[in-house]
């Protein structure tokens, strides 16, 4: 049992990031995130620590701060869940002052003294902040607890009645937030989908049938296959409160299109005296390392008091590393073929920030907007634009052109295996091969951005459902959903 144990524990902590929530959910973490998973997700899932940030005027009971761990004392009178107009709630207040730093001090000498067995909050009301405490039905139970209060010190303790209980309690959320490590990846294409793998790939097709190899085929577009991919990790992500930082991340991006031409070549073959046209074959690739800074915050919208229970929103800065930039931004390829000899011809230019074995690294910039909001204890949604105005700038780019032609014999190709290197070389040499580099200034690459509109359901207390939306912006990697 041990043998199995370390092992699984030791993997808990290297791919923390990819969290059961994210697992099983495929992604909709996005939509929930908190903590130092915040970043990469949505930055305002920050703002479920710390303080609200009141805007407006001040509303009656809308600055909840302390949250209780369990409510054992006078049971039978607290934290009632249903508003009811002919209930009365009761709360003793300690302190109403304008100095919300003196209020903060009271409710630590308190919560110092008397523990966290009752519900506690700080509420702004008359450009005051009241410490309050109990959420209590009973006058008398109420009465009892404030000649408790007042026989430990608190002299000015007296009686609030309202008819709305005080704000409801949360689940206490970690303050701190650390990954060690982690991995995540996402690969996409425009024309594969899952029902279409398992009838013809694992469904025991047979392409020698007749019209098998054609609608095999049919499923690939004119224009060609897209296949990208998005990839990375990340080394010692923190979150603290209200902010979350990531020191050292990876991010690869990487989009090719494999022309329908070289499909058909693959499962039909080549035909004799019938030229094939294997050109447009496209390669993009993008290696950045992004060290990111994002905060969030519950704000009190008076606007949104009616609407909503709680609503966050929050902010991050992406300060873009560039490592490789890479655009294959033409490709001409012709292969022909006779009964006795083969001809291929082609001519490819490539632009990146390499110069033999050389990186130029480019620097640039990219921000995250988020907003979530509480519909109500069982509705969670929320909204981020990711990386938008993304950009990074290479001081260098180097155009690299590379043509060929080549021209085999069918004899040749029969006894190449057999040639010795002298010879190897001999017939290297009777290719036309050109090869052209030069600088082409600087350069500048669009990061890509993309919007996530997410959602959470929380079922039961043991069971929430969580979705996410998102949709990249134009970009030269990656399209769709």
């Amino acid at each position: 049992m041990r043998y199995i144990f370390v092992p699984l524990v030791f993997g808990a902590l290297l791919l923390a990031s990819n969290n059961p929530l994210q697992t099983a959910t495929a992604g909709a973490y996005h939509a929930r995130a908190i903590g130092n998973h915040a970043l990469g997700s949505n930055p305002a899932n920050l703002g479920h620590y710390g303080e609200i940030l009141i805007l407006g005027g001040p509303q009656q009971d809308t600055l909840a701060i302390d949250i209780p761990f369990s409510l054992t004392l006078l049971d039978s009178d607290s934290n009632a869940v249903v508003t009811d107009s002919v209930i009365y709630y009761y709360s003793v207040q300690l302190i109403a002052n304008p100095d919300r730093k003196l209020v903060k001090k009271v409710q630590k000498d308190y919560l110092s003294q008397f523990g966290r067995d009752l519900t506690t909050a700080i509420i702004a009301e008359e450009s005051l902040y009241k410490f309050r405490i109990g959420d209590l039905t009973s006058r008398d139970s109420v009465n009892a607890l404030r000649d408790t209060i007042i026989a430990a010190g608190y002299s000015d303790a007296w009686v609030v009645t309202s008819v709305d209980p005080l704000p409801l309690s949360e689940e206490m959320t970690p303050y701190f937030t650390m990954t060690i490590a982690g991995l995540r990846s996402d690969i996409g294409n425009n024309a594969l989908y899952p029902d279409w793998i398992n009838k013809q790939l694992f469904g025991g097709i047979d392409l020698r049938e007749p019209g098998a190899k054609d609608n095999f085929l049919s499923i690939f577009p004119t224009a060609g296959l897209d296949i990208n991919f998005q990839g990375g990790g990340s080394w010692l992500e923190v979150g603290m409160g209200n902010f979350a930082i990531s020191f050292i991340q990876l991010q690869v991006i990487t989009s090719v299109t494999v022309p329908t031409a070289i499909m058909n070549v693959i499962f039909d073959g080549v035909q004799f005296d019938q030229p094939q046209d294997l050109s447009d074959l496209t390669l993009d690739l993008l290696a950045v390392a992004p060290l990111s800074l994002t905060y969030g915050r519950q704000l009190q919208i008076p606007a949104l008091a009616d609407k909503v229970d709680r609503f966050y929103a929050g902010a991050g800065l992406n300060v873009l590393l560039g490592l490789t930039d890479i655009h294959l931004e033409s490709n001409k390829l012709m292969l022909s073929t006779t009964s006795d000899s083969i001809f291929i011809e082609g001519e490819q230019t490539l632009v990146s920030n390499i110069d033999n074995n050389n990186f130029v690294l480019g620097t640039g910039f990219s921000l995250d907007l988020g907003i979530a909001a509480d519909i109500n204890p069982q509705l969670s949604i929320s909204l981020a634009l990711q990386d938008l105005l993304g950009s990074i700038t290479w001081p260098e780019t180097f155009r690299k052109t590379h043509e060929f032609s080549i021209s085999l014999l069918s004899a040749e190709m029969e006894d190449i295996a057999d040639y010795s290197s002298a010879e190897k070389d001999s017939l290297q040499e009777s290719f036309t091969i050109l090869d052209t580099t030069y600088a082409s200034g600087s350069g500048n690459t669009t990061y890509p951005a993309q919007v996530v509109l997410g959602g959470a359901y929380r079922v039961s207390p043991a069971l929430a459902v969580d979705v996410a939306l998102r949709q990249y912006l134009d970009n030269d990697y990656f399209t769709g959903v």
